[in-house]
This record gives C-alpha cells, sequence and structure tokens, in this order.
C-alpha cells in the first residue's frame, strides 16, 4: 500500500507526465511516456482499492 505522500508524489509526477506527453513531437518518445502514465495510473488504482 502506497503512503499518502508516495500519492501525492505519483500525481504530481502524473501532471509532469501530461505535460510532457503534450509538448513532446516525437512519437516514440510520446510511447514511452504514455507507458510510464499508465504505469502510475495502475499503481495509484491498486491503491485505492486497497
Amino acid at each position: 500500500m502506497l503512503s499518502k505522500t508516495d500519492q501525492i508524489l505519483f500525481i504530481r509526477e502524473l501532471g509532469r507526465l501530461q505535460n510532457d506527453f503534450k509538448n513532446c513531437n516525437s512519437d516514440q518518445v510520446r510511447e514511452f511516456i504514455h507507458q510510464d502514465i499508465l504505469l502510475l495510473l495502475c499503481a495509484l488504482s491498486i491503491t485505492a482499492i486497497e
């Protein structure tokens, strides 16, 4: 289970990744960013279930 501090850090990182995704011109880099976003969302959703 993630602590509240970890959850906040993940949410902040999601915001940064969304901005990076929006401003990125490289399809390959956008795909890496997308995978990171999905991973963080998965971690947050698992924590929400617990």
